[in-house]
């Protein structure tokens, strides 16, 4: 699967529907594979990206995708700035809205942003160390 631009503006007037949560559930998916390939251990529960409009997803569905996100920042180990933490306690009664929309798809988009970060930097790390060593001048 690949990366799918989240949507990071959700507001009251916009609706949240199967292919807003198949690609919610498909970035999670992603970033866990990223994770993975960068040896950072991640396994996440059940996910379910593909959902149509006969899908209907209660709050156990709700729990799980929470659940989700929550493991990527754990298997992280770092919690980026601007991070909202998972709500993983869903009820029947709490209401799903747009702050929800947004946390998900930000959450992850963090995630995802700050993996691609330290693998760029991975280059510049090694170089800078090799350079740091190279210097017999101090010794």
């Amino acid at each position: 699967m690949a990366w799918q631009t989240p949507t990071l503006n959700w507001n009251a007037q916009n609706y949240f529907n199967y292919s807003d949560f198949n690609r919610a559930e498909n970035n999670t998916v992603y970033v866990s594979a990223l994770l993975n390939a960068q040896g950072y251990i991640n396994a996440l529960n059940t996910t379910i990206t593909n959902r149509t409009n006969v899908n209907l997803d209660f709050y156990d569905s709700l729990n799980r995708i929470e659940a989700n996100i929550l493991s990527l920042q754990q298997s992280l180990g770092y919690v980026p700035t601007g991070w909202i933490t998972p709500v993983t306690a869903w009820t029947y009664d709490l209401p799903f809205d747009y702050n929800t929309a947004n946390r998900w798809e930000q959450d992850v988009n963090l995630i995802y942003t700050t993996i691609n970060n330290i693998v760029t930097e991975y280059i510049y790390c090694g170089a800078v160390n090799a350079i740091c060593g190279e210097d017999q001048t101090y010794l």
